[in-house]
């Protein structure tokens, strides 16, 4: 089958390897998930017959109703690797008493087929941030739902309990010299929170002008409130308090979007640490 988009592989000096080596992304996440006593939920597996592909959430060990549920994702596109190394980045810092204060899921690689190439898409052609359609006040597929996104839509009353305060994604725009996010509020306009990770995001990159990418209108470096069929769009519309989706741009040094994409996750798992201690 021929694929439908290019291949992407940077060399990372942060953690001395390509940045689609599955393996070491593995063993990186593995010392963390060990680390930080979080526990691995299977969701499926992603299998052709020549090769299989695990898909697990990871979350805090103790899951209390007073503590703000959070999530965060990254991988849905196997080109954008630096949004899973930053996160495995981000646990590389994170202490465990942080976990005292917030119910911590992550999604770290939904595409591994994907990531294991630097391709956008999953070994199906298919693309895992697509086919999340909310109707009716649940989340349905159709015929765009990827293998991964099917996996995850059978487990979506976990990770709308996962996600019940926010969830972020950590995607990357592999054509743009310029960062930008995506932000899901019950607000007429972004709240501080958006606008500390644009901000965050900025201190290494430009911050893209107002005008369009991908037909969303962008302003102060955000597309605000555009729904559309991707998993963090079925999951605000399903009831998260926020959703947030950081793009950093793939036209720039590798290591410095891990680093983004580390800072970002960081300030947004603080945000909530700092809510609940308040």
């Amino acid at each position: 089958m021929k694929q439908l988009f290019a291949n992407y592989q940077w060399n990372s000096t942060l953690f001395n390897c390509q940045s689609n080596d599955l393996k070491q992304f593995e063993k990186y996440l593995s010392a963390q998930v060990t680390r930080l006593n979080l526990q691995a939920k299977p969701l499926g597996f992603i299998d052709n017959n020549h090769q299989q592909y695990p898909l697990s959430l990871y979350q805090s060990a103790n899951i209390h109703s007073d503590k703000p549920s959070i999530l965060v994702c990254a991988g849905f596109h196997g080109e954008e690797s630096a949004g899973p190394w930053g996160l495995i980045s981000a646990l590389t810092l994170l202490e465990p008493s942080v976990l005292e204060n917030v119910n911590l899921s992550i999604l770290p690689l939904v595409n591994p087929s994907g990531f294991s190439i630097g391709n956008r898409l999953n070994l199906f052609q298919q693309n895992p941030n697509r086919g999340f359609v909310y109707q009716s006040g649940q989340v349905a597929s159709n015929q765009h739902t990827s293998v991964e996104g099917l996996l995850l839509q059978q487990s979506m009353a976990t990770l709308l309990g996962a996600s019940e305060h926010g969830i972020l994604t950590c995607h990357e725009d592999v054509l743009l010299h310029d960062t930008y996010l995506y932000a899901l509020e019950s607000h007429a306009l972004p709240s501080p929170l958006s606008y500390q990770l644009r901000d965050s995001l900025g201190r290494y990159f430009p911050i893209a002008a107002d005008g369009e990418i991908d037909d969303c209108p962008v302003k102060d470096g955000i597309i605000f409130n555009h729904f559309d069929s991707s998993f963090e769009s079925a999951l605000f519309q399903s009831g998260s308090q926020i959703a947030i989706c950081t793009e950093t741009p793939g036209q720039q040094d590798f290591d410095q979007r891990v680093l983004a994409n580390r800072d970002a996750i960081t300030l947004f798992i603080n945000h909530f640490v700092n809510e609940n201690r308040q």
